[in-house]
């Protein structure tokens, strides 16, 4: 009888401390999630900064380049705009942290991804001088 008392303390314990690690991976990654969403947002008005630059140079000799440019930073700032419309804060307290853990890896990995889109497309609309 107490053997069976120590091993469900036993397993209690254990459960809960991975229920734990669990919940301090998420808070983890909710907050890379925010850090790195924190550090696109600058450069998304970047994005729609060098759009307007670029509009004077439209119709010049150099159109065809420009307009592509352009269309590049275009598809950058509406991928950042598509991600926040799909992302939800508020749902992630109704999951469980098993669940947390995946939405918020993808997330992450989403994020990583139109980090460099957007750094990229920067550069190209940086390095265009008329």
């Amino acid at each position: 009888m107490f053997h069976r008392i120590v091993v469900c303390i036993l397993l209690g314990t254990g459960i809960l401390a991975c229920s734990q690690a669990e919940e301090k991976i998420s808070e983890e990654l909710q907050e890379k999630v925010l850090a790195l969403h924190d550090n696109l947002m600058p450069k998304t008005e970047e994005v729609v900064s060098l759009q307007a630059q670029l509009d004077s140079f439209s119709t010049g000799k150099d159109s065809v380049h420009v307009n592509k440019l352009k269309k590049a930073l275009a598809k950058s700032d509406q991928a950042m705009m598509d991600w926040m419309h799909q992302f939800s804060m508020d749902s992630l307290g109704k999951m469980e942290v098993k669940s947390k853990i995946e939405y918020l890896g993808k997330q992450f990995n989403k994020l990583k991804e139109l980090q460099q889109l957007t750094d990229s497309t920067l550069n190209a609309a940086k390095a265009y001088r008329p």
